[in-house]
C-alpha cells in the first residue's frame, strides 16, 4: 500500500470512528490514550530498527507497527466524546447460527464488526484449535479486538479473539477479545496458540508486549489460562523476558505433555538487536528457542536456545514444537538463507525433557512458492508449515508428521515478482518412524490434483495436519486447482490411513479472492500464516476440526470451522 493509499484509509477509519450509530457515549480517558500511544510508538521504533528483511520475516511485530502508526493518527477524534453501541449483549449471546450438515460452523461473530467503524474492514484470521471431549476453542487474530478492549476497556490492549463450542464443534459462541490485563503497557499481538487437557481446562498463548515499568519495556509471550471451557479467560503472564527496546519475540508455538499435563512447552523465534550475545558478537541474532512450564504454566524456567543465526542475511522462523506420548519434545522449523529468496531448510530436533538438543537433521529442502514470499494476489505466503505426533497408542503411535507447501513442481517467468518467477505450491509431505533420524525416501503430496505440464498451475497452501484416536492422519489446506487463473481460493481436507494416500474433499464454502489489503489496522499484505489442525486430546472421539479464514460474499474475512472424519 502507497504512503498516500495509508493516510487515506487512516484518515476514514478516524471518520467512522467519529460518526458510529449514536447508542451509547463513551469517552477514551485521555491520560489512559497518552501512555497506551508512548507503548505502541516505542514497540513501532524498536521495530524499524530491524532491517527489512528481517522485518519481511516477522508477523505479530509487523501487525503491532501497524497499529502504532493507525492508533497515532486516531488519537484526535479519540480524545472526544463519541457515540458508541453497547457490544456486551451481543459478544454474550449465543450465535443464531445452526449446526451445519456439511460440517461447517460459524466460528467469529461478524455482527459486531462495524460497531466501532465502518472503513476498518476488521479481520479475524490465523486460527489455532483445541479440542477435548465435547469441548472446542478456537483461538483467532482479531483487529476488532483492538478496538473493543481501546473503546470498552480500561486496561492495555487486544488484538486476539477466541469462540467457544460444547457440542464438538457443531455451534461456536465468540467471546470477545482476550483480556489483556490492567497495565496500560500490555499488548496482546496475536500469533493465538490454543491447546487443552480436560473439557474445561484451556490454554491460550500468543506474542505479547508488556512491561516491569513505564521505562522497561519487555517482548515476550502471554500465557492466558480458562477453567470453564474457553468461557472467560485469565490476565495473560510473561513467559520470558526480553529487552523490549532490542527484541522482537515473535511466531510462538504451544504444545503439552500428555504424560505430564501439567508440562507445557512454548517455542518462538527471538529477533535480537542487542549486538551484545556471546553467539554473535558485535551483530545481531536471532534464534528459535522453546520454554516449558512444569505447574501448569503459573512459572517458567529459562529458555533452552534451538538453533542461532548471526547477521541480517540469513533468518530462522516458524517453530513448531509438539511433544510425544513419551514425553519427548520434538521441533521442526525454518532455515533461511539469504531471506526472502535464497535456499531455505526444513529442520529437526527432538530431546528428552530436562536434556538438551544435540544438533539437528534435515527433513527437506524447501522451495518457496510464488515468487517465494507472496502468492498471486499479493498475499504473504513464506512459513506453510505444520508438524505433528501420532500420540493415538496403536501402532503407529510415535509417527512424527512434517508438512509444508512447496513451489518446486512447477514454475514459470513472471517478470513482476521478486526472483523474476512464479512457482505454484503444492502440499507436500514427509514423515519419519524413527524418532526424526530419517524422513523416507522422497515427500509425498497431499493434493491429489496435478500441476498440468502445459500453461498455468494451481497453488495450494498453508497446510494443517493431525493424528486422531485411530491413528488417521488428517490435512487441511487452501487450494486454487478449480480456478484456471489461480485466483479463487477454497479450502480442500484429507485424511491418510499410511501417510503415503490421500483422499481430497472440497469443504463446503464459496470460492473467494485474495482480498486481504481492506484492513486499516494490519498489514496489507497479510492473510495469516497457518490455521491449526486438531484432533480430540482426550481420544475419545475420531475425526478432525479445524477453523480458517474465509472471505464472505461482502469480502469480510471471518473464521469458520470444518469437522470431518
Amino acid at each position: 500500500m502507497t504512503k498516500a493509499k495509508w493516510s487515506a484509509c487512516l484518515s476514514l477509519t478516524v471518520l467512522c470512528l467519529v460518526v458510529a450509530v449514536p447508542v451509547s457515549s463513551a469517552q477514551v480517558d485521555a491520560a489512559r490514550l497518552k501512555t497506551i500511544n508512548a507503548r505502541l510508538q516505542q514497540q513501532l521504533k524498536t521495530y524499524n530498527r530491524f532491517p527489512a528483511s528481517l522485518r519481511m520475516a516477522m508477523d505479530g511485530a509487523s501487525n503491532a507497527a501497524h497499529a502504532a502508526v493507525a492508533f497515532k493518527n486516531m488519537l484526535p477524534a479519540l480524545a472526544k466524546p463519541m457515540s458508541r453501541p453497547a457490544l456486551a449483549a451481543k459478544m454474550q449471546a449465543q450465535m443464531a447460527a445452526a449446526a451445519s450438515t456439511s460440517g461447517v460452523s460459524t466460528v467469529s461473530d461478524s455482527s459486531t464488526d462495524l460497531d466501532l467503524s465502518g472503513f476498518a474492514g476488521f479481520t479475524q484470521s490465523e486460527t489455532s484449535t483445541a479440542w477435548c471431549g465435547n469441548s472446542v476453542v478456537v483461538g483467532f487474530n482479531d483487529s476488532g479486538s483492538f478496538l473493543q478492549t481501546l473503546v470498552y476497556g480500561t486496561g492495555g490492549l487486544s488484538f486476539s479473539g477466541a469462540a467457544v463450542s460444547t457440542n464438538r464443534g457443531a455451534t461456536f459462541k465468540d467471546v470477545g477479545a482476550m483480556p489483556p490485563g490492567a497495565n496500560l503497557d500490555n499488548f496482546l499481538e496475536g500469533d493465538p496458540q490454543v491447546a487443552c487437557t480436560s473439557p474445561s481446562n484451556f490454554y491460550y498463548a500468543q506474542l505479547f508486549a508488556t512491561s516491569d515499568t513505564a521505562t522497561n519495556p519487555i517482548s515476550t509471550v502471554g500465557f492466558s489460562t480458562s477453567t470453564d471451557g474457553g468461557a472467560s479467560w485469565s490476565d495473560p503472564i510473561p513467559v520470558v523476558y526480553k529487552n523490549g527496546f532490542s527484541h522482537q519475540i515473535d511466531k510462538e508455538w504451544l504444545s503439552v505433555d500428555p504424560p505430564n499435563p501439567k508440562r507445557i512447552y512454548i517455542s518462538y523465534t527471538d529477533f535480537d538487536y542487542t549486538f551484545s550475545d556471546p553467539a554473535c558478537p558485535n551483530d545481531a541474532r536471532t534464534a528459535i528457542e522453546v520454554v516449558s512450564s512444569g505447574n501448569g504454566g503459573v512459572t517458567w524456567g529459562a529458555p533452552t536456545i534451538i538453533d542461532t543465526v548471526c547477521g541480517f542475511s540469513d533468518a530462522l522462523q516458524g517453530s513448531h514444537v509438539v511433544v510425544g506420548s513419551d514425553g519427548k519434545v520434538n521441533l521442526a522449523w525454518v532455515h533461511f538463507t539469504n531471506f526472502p529468496i535464497g535456499a531455505r531448510e526444513l529442520r529437526f530436533t527432538s530431546y528428552a525433557r530436562g536434556k538438551k538438543p544435540k544438533g539437528h537433521t534435515v527433513v527437506d529442502g524447501i522451495v518457496g512458492g510464488g515468487d517465494t514470499f507472496y502468492l498471486q494476489g499479493s498475499f504473504r505466503d513464506f512459513l506453510g508449515l505444520d508438524m505433528t505426533v501420532d500420540r493415538s497408542g496403536g501402532p503407529t503411535d510415535g509417527t512424527i508428521y512434517v508438512t509444508w507447501d512447496d513451489g518446486r513442481d512447477k514454475s514459470i517467468p513472471d517478470v513482476f515478482g521478486i526472483s523474476g518467477a512464479y512457482g505454484f505450491d503444492d502440499v507436500l509431505l514427509r514423515f519419519s518412524t524413527d524418532k526424526g533420524a530419517t524422513w523416507g525416501f522422497a515427500p509425498i503430496k497431499v493434493n491429489a490434483d496435478l500441476q498440468p505440464r502445459v500453461g498455468y498451475g494451481h497453488d495450494h497452501y498453508q497446510p494443517g495436519i493431525a493424528v486422531d484416536a485411530t491413528g488417521k492422519v488428517g490435512a487441511c489446506w487452501y487450494d486454487r486447482r478449480n480456478d484456471a487463473s489461480n485466483f479463487g481460493i477454497e479450502r480442500f481436507c484429507g485424511t491418510s490411513t499410511n501417510g503415503f494416500t490421500w483422499t481430497n474433499s472440497k469443504v463446503a464454502v464459496p470460492s473467494f479472492g485474495p482480498e486481504h489489503g481492506i484492513d486499516g489496522l494490519i498489514n496489507s499484505v497479510y492473510m495469516g500464516d497457518y490455521d491449526g489442525l486438531a484432533s480430540d486430546s482426550l481420544k475419545t472421539n475420531p475425526g478432525f476440526i479445524g477453523a480458517f479464514e474465509v472471505m464472505t460474499a461482502k469480502a469480510n474475512p471471518d473464521v469458520k470451522a470444518f469437522t470431518f472424519k
